[in-house]
């Protein structure tokens, strides 16, 4: 986890240097009402996790004596999330246990505990970046991606939650000859439909450098697990796309027409009866930069979409 990382980073703050970075004193860390702004905005924002850091030290002191022995804190860590081995469990414990008792009170853990959640509440700020930041790309440079990449995206989108561990997704790296048989597909299915060849032509597919067409399993004889399993490939190519630009890739998930025909199911080795295409994922750098993409944003707040029941 986030906190693991900044581990052995926290055990080297000196037991003061961590009060001082909380602007308080332990008297004030458990009576937040004295006066200090400061620390009163990091107590609030740290609640939570303080309290169940609390409600979980609590759970290894079974003498009620209000410490724990070294033995105790590496399980204790576990719960809190914190994946540290036998030696970083025991190298914490001796920096808190500054008076050799052999045991650590929670007034002795809380204010590492509270430098490590603030580190890994700055790590989650960068996720949440990510994850609100992303937007769809329409155009692209030329530049290839590198596949390395386009695996670590596929790597993420595997590992979205899917019902009963069923993966029905597959991914499929598009080449320039495959795509150019695409745009001549796309070409004939426009003209029947007497598309704007003008409109036409500022779709060029052989300028997009990086194509994925992700599919989603059948199941033909239960169509409810087969909206489940639709359901996690969508979750799959989001993740896919989250991956891409946090590399600095821009995406565009694309369905049309053509995605829908048997020509295209066949050009891309798709079994229709055992499998469907979800869409194709544009993928490249994006023209003037990712700050440059589609700047539009949801219609929708929190507020307008988050309701609360007794």
């Amino acid at each position: 986890t986030s906190l693991t990382m900044v581990f052995l980073h926290q055990i080297f703050f000196s037991y003061t240097t961590a009060v001082m970075l909380l602007g308080t004193s332990l008297t004030q860390a458990f009576s937040p009402n004295l006066p200090n702004s400061r620390f009163e905005s990091k107590l609030y924002s740290l609640s939570a996790e303080l309290e169940h850091a609390r409600e979980v030290f609590s759970r290894w002191d079974s003498d009620g004596s209000g410490s724990i022995s070294s033995s105790e804190l590496g399980d204790m860590l576990r719960m809190l999330d914190i994946n540290a081995t036998e030696e970083e469990a025991s190298a914490l414990f001796k920096f808190l246990d500054s008076e050799g008792s052999g045991e650590i009170q929670f007034e002795q853990f809380l204010p590492w505990y509270s430098e490590a959640t603030e580190a890994s509440r700055e790590m989650s700020s960068t996720i949440q970046s990510v994850l609100t930041g992303r937007r769809t790309v329409g155009e692209f440079d030329q530049t290839p991606v590198q596949d390395d990449v386009l695996k670590r995206a596929v790597e993420c989108a595997i590992a979205a939650p899917n019902r009963r561990m069923s993966e029905p997704w597959r991914f499929i790296k598009v080449g320039p000859t495959t795509v150019k048989k695409f745009a001549e597909l796309n070409r004939k299915i426009n003209l029947d439909m007497e598309t704007d060849e003008k409109e036409y032509k500022a779709l060029d597919w052989t300028t997009i450098p990086g194509w994925c067409v992700v599919t989603s399993k059948l199941t033909p004889d239960d169509e409810n697990v087969e909206l489940e399993d639709f359901k996690s490939t969508c979750c799959a190519i989001q993740n896919f796309m989250l991956s891409m630009w946090s590399e600095g890739i821009g995406t565009k998930w694309t369905s049309g027409p053509v995605q829908k025909t048997p020509e295209f199911a066949e050009l891309c080795g798709v079994d229709t009866s055992k499998e469907k295409v979800v869409g194709c994922i544009w993928y490249g750098f994006a023209t003037g930069g990712l700050v440059n993409a589609d700047p539009r944003r949801r219609k929708k707040g929190v507020d307008d979409v988050l309701s609360s029941l007794p």
